[in-house]
């Protein structure tokens, strides 16, 4: 709790050329190719095209179980889910 987490994404899909990232109950700062030291958006949700990378940062206040998913349909119904475990 409290605790700077950093995601490095990539979207390495060949034949779906765009994917993306949601990340429950909270909100991340997020830096496109990770090439700058200040981001460029405060947001949930991120679109990748093919090859695209970003690295997001953020830190969740209170201790729970939080979801993150892709928003295409078809990913997230084949898996592509996640929860962290934040503990106090």
């Amino acid at each position: 709790m409290g605790e700077l987490v950093r995601i490095y994404l990539v979207n390495v899909l060949e034949f779906d050329p765009i994917n993306s990232f949601h990340l429950h109950a909270n909100f991340f700062h997020y830096y496109p190719t990770g090439t700058s030291l200040t981001p460029n958006e405060f947001t949930d949700t991120i679109s990748l095209m093919q090859g695209q990378r970003g690295i997001l940062e953020f830190r969740y206040k209170y201790p729970g179980r939080y979801m993150f998913h892709a928003h295409k349909t078809e990913f997230a119904e084949l898996g592509w889910t996640g929860v962290f475990q934040v503990e106090a």
